[in-house]
């Protein structure tokens, strides 16, 4: 099964002037909880077809929606660049891949509820525009003829470390892979047109090391050493169960840049790191200060802020769902929100 960094996309937005002329996954998600969409009405049953075709009448300019168009329009079309095209009017559901450029899909799915209405679900994703990952739901009104973003969902506006939504072709569940959790979950459908996430998993931050010189691993916080690791690599690896100052290593595995694993405890052993060591970088905020919280919360009160573009930070906790983060910087010690942090010590995230 492919692992993809899914970025779910939008439903609608005023194609205005500029936007028309470059209209990228990140833009089409910032008005997609704004708007509807009108569907075209149809004899017979309303289906994944006419869904999709509104979705794409809509969505010009962008390459996903330009092909998936052209793949309605012209059943049969071929295209080099085209890895896949699935139209599955029975089942509910439209996918395509680029081969081309393996970063980019598109995914819909639509349920049958109750009274005409439907559930619709959207995927787009392209890791060079956007790493975060968000799951688009909407529901159809038959009365209405539109398409409108399902508030009531409790998973209506996801901005958590996922990295795949799978739109399921058969059957009513969404298969999801949690960014740096050792575990798959899955969004269980109630039959009603809501969800409840389900899974068993430890959740994780990913960071670099920073240390200039042989990196201890320990057995224990402060404890025995387990190994040391060269200082002429860049290493990346996930840390969980922060303990005064330590965090423990998930999976008991570091890897290079160059993606090789090292195992530092093939006998199970625990392995232990400090903070200190450990670094994230800040992501790109047009030039703006990035503000550290008292609490992983933005309602609470701003301790600091962050003045350095791309300031490397180090991590010191971490919220229950790891989706905060608590860091130091300088003098600073604040929470920030996981989206905003990078764990690439070899590139800048955008």
């Amino acid at each position: 099964m492919k692992k993809l960094v899914i970025t779910a996309a939008t439903l609608l937005f005023s194609a205005l002037g500029a936007w028309a002329q470059e209209l990228t996954i990140p833009r089409i998600r910032q008005e997609w909880a704004k708007a509807s969409l009108e569907v075209p009405q149809v004899k017979g049953r309303l289906g994944i077809t006419e869904f999709a075709q509104a979705f794409v009448s809509v969505y010009k300019g962008n390459v996903l929606t330009d092909e998936v168009k052209a793949q309605l329009d012209n059943p049969g079309r071929e295209n080099e660049d085209v890895d896949e095209f699935i139209l599955d009017r029975q089942n509910g559901y439209l996918a395509i891949q680029f081969i081309s450029d393996g970063t980019l899909r598109m995914e819909m799915c639509c349920w049958n509820l109750k009274n005409g209405r439907k559930l619709v679900a959207v995927n787009m994703f392209n890791v060079y525009e956007d790493k975060n990952a968000l799951l688009a739901l909407y529901k159809y009104n038959p009365e209405s003829g539109r398409l409108e973003p399902d508030l009531d969902n409790p998973f209506y506006d996801i901005d958590l470390p996922f990295s795949t939504f799978l739109l399921p072709r058969e059957g009513k569940d969404i298969e999801t892979w949690i960014y740096r959790m050792p575990s798959t979950s899955v969004l269980r459908y109630d039959g009603d047109g809501g969800f409840v996430l389900e899974a068993n998993m430890t959740p994780a931050i990913p960071c670099f090391i920073v240390d200039g010189s042989s990196t201890n691993i320990r057995r224990s916080p402060g404890g025995e050493i387990l190994c040391s690791l060269r200082p002429d690599e860049d290493y990346m690896l996930d840390v969980f169960d922060a303990s005064d100052g330590w965090w423990r290593i998930l999976s008991e595995v570091v890897t290079t840049v160059d993606g090789d694993d090292i195992v530092l405890a093939e006998d199970g052993s625990e392995a232990w790191i400090h903070h200190s060591v450990l670094g994230m970088s800040l992501r790109d905020n047009d030039g703006a200060p990035e503000p550290l919280y008292e609490s992983p919360d933005k309602t609470s009160e701003v301790v600091g802020k962050i003045t350095e573009p791309g300031a490397l930070v180090h991590p010191v906790d971490m919220a229950g769902d790891a989706s905060w983060v608590k860091v130091k910087w300088g003098k600073l010690t604040g929470w920030i929100s996981f989206g905003r942090l990078c764990a690439n010590p070899v590139t800048t995230c955008p």
